[in-house]
């Protein structure tokens, strides 16, 4: 008795003593106005959003939005609206029923429905992401358990007030109409109230991120052209210091003139001290070297160095150009082999990086990328003996099962649920399932609602260039786990992949095991 009266009086202390900061502060005004927006937009039917940026511009600063997740204030605005109309137009689609229906039954359909985004929103959003932001507890796993027995009560609900009228809206079977408005409603509040919950190992790290360019050849191999070496373009994103950074903008992707993205980065900054692990990085098929900042800026934030060249030939600019190498899967490897041999060569040397490369390195990469990563485990090139750990992501797998079964080294596959381009059960699960044990990580990573570009920052890129660029459909939708809470999860699997597998770190090997991930609700982890 005297033990749980002493737990309720250390859970009071610890609840009064919670209090509003900074973060919680935006958070909750910037989730909160979004909502309003929701409601607003699903009430009268709107095309235009209304979308007050005060509540977000008076409420938040961009170190804390940085924070939170967003690119900066203006950025944490757009998303915001966008979501507003994304998801306002979602919602009304999956519930307009025939206008012949029983107008009973539609008005108990539509307060139904309300009543469970209401509820939905506040139990993920304002009584958990706002609360862990406060620094009080929220077991996430637990809000999602009494969201789905909200969804249970909602079809109930309908299914007593309409009884034999249903069928005449014209709509998919109660249950499973609200299966997916839940679903919907879960990603909303992900996106607009941020968990951010897993952790250190998902936040930032202690470095600021510089980056830089490196134009390198490799002479050993011609370029698609045949009239000259094989041009190797290479972005390297490494760990730097306060001092370094001070004074700095942070850096924003151009193509062709245009902002493409603003990045938690800084340009041509020095190298923090001390030795640092490396990750090489491949694009995916008709991609560029920085397709997903979001990862190499966190391992860099983390001390990794991070280096992804183009793949020449292979990159959507050269494919645009008419230059596109008929040879790509023999020269990725190859890219990636150089790209770490010249890493090794600049270390000690008198360029930026000085002697900060440390190994050994880790190797990952997307679709084709992940493709790459895998070919390089199962056959690495001669000499590739200093990279012992790989992680690829959403990979095109068309190897047979001897081919990965010859893979000793340590590995964790990612992919989405919703990938259609390399599904997961024939390119992820699989291959998976032909890999030998013994490793001290052999991993698979099931990420719930993504899809392929997922892996990518492609839902970063302005909507006014996305459809140039393509990808929206399989990343940036209502339907699709929404990609920030996305890229938290990935980022949290990769730091503690690399730390255990790169830096020998006991405490992220055992982060890894099934039942240390399984109170993350939006992932199935399997290990060998």
């Amino acid at each position: 008795m005297r033990v749980a009266a002493l737990a309720l009086c250390l859970a009071a202390v610890s609840t009064a003593s919670a209090k509003p900061n900074e973060r919680s502060t935006c958070l909750s005004a910037s989730g909160d106005e979004a909502v309003r927006c929701l409601d607003a937009y699903i009430d009268v039917s709107s095309v235009t959003p209304a979308f007050s940026e005060a509540a977000v511009r008076d409420n938040c600063s961009d170190d804390i939005a940085y924070a939170l997740g967003a690119l900066g204030v203006d950025d944490m605005v757009t998303v915001l609206r966008d979501a507003c109309a994304d998801f306002g137009a979602e919602l009304l689609h999956l519930s307009t029923s025939s206008p012949s229906g029983d107008p009973s039954c539609r008005n108990a359909l539509a307060g139904a429905l309300a009543d469970l985004r209401d509820k939905t929103i506040a139990l993920l959003g304002p009584q958990c992401s706002v609360k862990t932001a406060e620094e009080r507890r929220c077991r996430r796993s637990s809000q999602d358990a009494r969201a789905r027995k909200l969804a249970r009560a909602t079809t109930r609900r309908i299914e007593r007030a309409c009884k034999g009228t249903y069928d005449g809206l014209g709509l998919p079977p109660a249950k499973d109409l609200v299966d997916v408005v839940l679903d919907r409603l879960r990603h909303f509040a992900e996106l607009v109230y941020p968990p951010n919950d897993l952790g250190p190992s998902a936040d930032p790290g202690q470095f600021p991120v510089g980056v830089r360019t490196l134009e390198l050849v490799d002479p050993s191999r011609l370029n698609v052209q045949g009239d000259g070496p094989r041009p190797v373009t290479v972005e390297v994103w490494y760990p730097s210091t306060p001092e370094g950074v001070t004074g700095v903008e942070r850096y924003v992707v151009t193509l062709f003139g245009l902002d493409i993205a603003r990045t938690p980065t800084y340009r041509d900054v020095p190298v923090a001290g001390g030795f640092h692990n490396a990750v090489l990085f491949s694009h995916g098929n008709g991609g560029i070297r920085f397709q997903s900042i979001f990862l190499a800026a966190h391992l860099a934030s983390h001390g990794y160095i991070v280096a992804s060249p183009d793949h020449h030939g292979n990159t959507f600019l050269d494919i645009g150009a008419g230059i596109i190498d008929a040879q790509s899967a023999v020269n990725r490897p190859l890219d990636m082999r150089f790209v770490g041999e010249q890493l090794l060569v600049l270390n000690g040397g008198s360029g930026f990086l000085g002697s900060a490369v440390a190994t050994p390195m880790g190797v990952c990469g997307h679709s084709f990328g992940g493709y790459t990563t895998l070919a390089l485990a199962a056959n690495p090139p001669s000499g590739f003996d200093f990279v012992t750990a790989f992680m690829p992501l959403a990979p095109a797998s068309p190897f047979d099962a001897s081919v990965l079964g010859s893979i000793t080294k340590p590995i964790l596959i990612q992919g989405g649920s919703l990938d259609t381009t390399t599904p997961f059960a024939s390119e992820q699960l699989a291959p998976f399932q032909s890999l030998p044990s013994g490793a001290p990580v052999v991993g698979l990573a099931e990420l719930i609602g993504a899809g392929h570009f997922t892996f990518s920052d492609i839902c970063e890129v302005p909507r006014n260039l996305v459809g140039f660029i393509g990808g929206f459909d399989e990343a940036c939708e209502p339907r699709h786990l929404p990609w920030r809470h996305a890229h938290d999860i990935i980022n949290y699997l990769a730091e503690n992949f690399f730390d255990a597998t790169l830096r020998q770190d006991r405490a992220a090997l055992r982060r890894l095991k099934p039942r240390a991930l399984a109170s993350i609700p939006d992932l199935v982890y399997q290990r060998k």
